[in-house]
């Protein structure tokens, strides 16, 4: 399950800080909001039915891309306590919250890890690992089961490819830099929309048994690895995120830390599917997971490995 300490009015996030082991406790953007949309079931029933469908998000998202909403990006950095100093531009050159939530930041902010064999995180955020699937449901104790049929859309031989395979969910907050970048290096295939509701992917929600993942809109990317053979690459659509860029070029070689796309405002969540036997999850990582927390880490940095006698050796 995912550590927190349940309140009546409150819930506390407790996330590993990567190197020190230190954990924090993860500032909530919208706690309010989420309180009164996922704090008991029956608000759950009630953001359901009236405000996870698309129509909401596209009204939203179109306030979020307009010059009206640019206001909007000074008190948002403030309460989030965002270090603009690694975007790309000043904050006073960002034409829209949009324009600023899916900002680019200077390549030395997050400088990708060239080790030989390794995987590096896709993007910004806090992350869970399953070294190995349980055979074919991704599950922690408070989740609703995730059964990779109905993640995959009814794709039985993706279901099949990785049965017993791993995996890495990587959430995003609000304050994360949300541009999504690929783990590994390969010939990347076309993304596909699968279509879907947009409940949180915050663990308010993620707590009230609600398979969000296989329900909200979701992409789905295959990537013929150089290494690592097949790897499936899937962004979560999120509560008024019902915008997913795409940004890479289908059937390119791409490399190791390239941008693949963008989310616009929310959290909002990447999955990413290795094949049974193929790699190893960091230590750290595998140890927290079990523990229940997840690990905050940085697109670029390294999470895994290739297992020993796979592949060719090369960055």
């Amino acid at each position: 399950m995912l550590k927190s300490i349940l309140g009546n009015t409150t819930k506390q996030i407790e996330v590993v800080k990567r190197g020190n082991g230190e954990k924090f406790i993860e500032k909530i953007y919208g706690e309010d909001a989420m309180k009164v949309f996922y704090g008991s079931s029956a608000g759950a029933v009630f953001t359901e039915k009236f405000l996870t469908n698309k129509w909401l998000s596209n009204i939203y998202g179109a306030y979020n891309d307009s010059g009206a909403s640019k206001h909007k990006i000074e008190e948002f950095v403030n309460s989030m306590e965002i270090n603009v100093s690694e975007s790309d531009k000043d904050i006073s050159e960002y034409n829209s919250f949009n324009d600023f939530f899916a900002r680019k930041l200077h390549p030395r902010a997050r400088p990708i890890n060239r080790t030989p064999n390794g995987i590096n995180s896709p993007g910004d955020g806090r992350l869970l690992v399953f070294p190995k699937i349980d055979e074919s449901t991704i599950s922690y104790l408070k989740w609703a089961p995730i059964k990779l049929l109905d993640l995959f859309n009814g794709n039985e031989s993706l279901a099949e490819r990785y049965k017993n395979g791993s995996c890495g969910v990587l959430r995003l907050c609000p304050a994360d830099y949300h541009r999504f970048h690929f783990p590994v290096s390969g010939k990347a295939g076309v993304t596909k929309t699968i279509p879907g509701l947009l409940h949180s992917v915050n663990p308010y929600a993620l707590e009230q048994k609600i398979p969000v993942y296989c329900l909200n809109k979701r992409t789905i990317c295959e990537l013929d690895s150089d290494q690592f053979g097949k790897v499936l690459l899937l962004e979560v659509g999120a509560l008024f995120v019902g915008t997913i860029v795409q940004t890479y070029r289908p059937g390119m070689q791409v490399e190791k830390g390239d941008e693949k796309g963008f989310f616009k405002f929310g959290g909002s969540t990447c999955i990413f599917f290795f094949e049974h036997g193929i790699m190893n999850f960091d230590s750290d990582l595998i140890h927290s997971s079990k523990e229940g927390y997840e690990t905050l880490v940085q697109m670029g940095e390294k999470i895994g490995t290739l297992s020993e006698g796979k592949g060719n050796v090369a960055s």
